[in-house]
This record gives structure tokens, sequence and C-alpha cells, in this order.
């Protein structure tokens, strides 16, 4: 099924089309669209999915899904962009905030930049902006991490922007940020073991992810 989706306002002018189950899920946060692409809460989707389903969008847009490069390549190609992570654990939720944030090319390319100190809220970590940005999307059956000894998407199932499949214990901003790991999987900050759903730059979180999801808002 084709879904047509006609952005008006603020937001984006224009007719996006893209292959979906269901349509873009937006929230409203102070009268600016909030568009969800990425969530987890339950494991019931696999994401170790192929670079065509990680491109084109996968699950349920009701429950876990990720909603496809492509779509927010496009949206993100107009504009300035802010990402939004959300992520729960068993005794923390914790709201991650990014300056500006796009996918560009055709091998999606994360350009995301982090907040200006006084603009900070909470502890957000520099995994992404430090580590992330500037890589290339990688999945099980294309390899584009900086990584040349495996492929990280492979060996960390499940799709991201990797730039190394391990790090250096104690410093978690080389350790394998990875919010479309296993989700079942019992992760471990301080050991060499980097599978599973991680926020490597929240240092309170000790526990297992319960849940996070990603947003975008046009500023």
């Amino acid at each position: 099924m084709t879904v047509m989706i006609l952005f008006t306002g603020n937001f984006l002018r224009g007719i996006i089309r893209f292959f979906m189950p269901k349509c873009i899920v937006t929230i409203n946060e102070k009268n600016k669209s909030i568009h969800v692409i990425q969530k987890r809460q339950n494991g019931l989707v696999n994401f170790n999915r192929s670079w065509a389903e990680y491109r084109d969008g996968f699950g349920d847009m009701t429950g876990e899904f990720w909603l496809g490069n492509e779509i927010v390549r496009q949206l993100t190609s107009e504009g300035t962009w802010e990402l939004q992570m959300f992520v729960k654990e068993a005794k923390y939720t914790i709201k991650i905030k990014f300056g500006t944030f796009k996918i560009a090319g055709d091998n999606f390319t994360l350009h995301v930049n982090p907040l200006k100190p006084w603009q900070h809220h909470s502890s957000t970590g520099n995994s992404l902006p430090d580590v992330s940005s500037g890589q290339q999307f990688s999945t099980y059956d294309r390899d584009n991490d900086a990584d040349g000894n495996a492929n990280c998407a492979a060996q960390l199932k499940g799709g991201w922007w990797f730039k190394t499949c391990t790090g250096g214990v104690g410093n978690v901003d080389l350790v394998p940020t990875n919010l479309n790991g296993e989700y079942s999987y019992p992760v471990n900050y301080t050991g060499q073991d980097y599978r599973g759903v991680r926020w490597a730059g929240a240092l309170e979180f000790g526990n297992q992810i319960i849940s996070c999801h990603l947003a975008i808002r046009m500023t």
C-alpha cells in the first residue's frame, strides 16, 4: 500500500510518497509537529533487518517500528531539524535532545550536533554527536561502518550509524550505541559484550532499557 501524506503550515510543504503499513505517527509539543521515527517497547518486532527494510521502514506504527531512512532523509533535506530521544529503564526516564539533525546521501549519513552547554536539561552523553555523527548507516547486508575488522550491524544485531563494534572499558563515549539492538539481550555496560538495546552516553543507566523512541522536529 502506498500512503500519501500532505504536510502543510510551518512544518513542510509538499507530498511525500512511501510504503508503510500505516501513516506517519505525529504528536504535538507546543503546537509543533513531532515525527516519531523509531519506537521500541516490548521486543515484538525484530530490528535485525536488511538495508532495504531500514530504507523503506518496517513494523507496526501502533507499536514498534522504524519509519524508514529514505522518508527521514527526504523530511530533513529541507529546513532545520532537531532530534529528541526518550529512553526508559527500570529507575529512570531520560529525554535527550540534540541541536540539529539530518541524514543525507545514498548511504543515509548521520549529521547531528550537540546542544550548547547552556541548553542542556539532563545528562546526554556524547556518543551520538561525537562518535556516530558523520557515519553512514549499516545493516547486516550493507557494511558501512568504520571498523575494518567486522560488520558491526551483523555482530550487534541491528542497523545503526556504527563507527566501531567495540570500545574501551570505562570510556562510554567509545562504546557502541545501538537503540536498534536485541531487545531482550542483557546489557553489560562494563564488559566487552556490546549487544542489546543500549545508549552508551547515559552513565546512570545500568539496567535494561525498557522502551525508547526517537523523534524529529522542525525548528
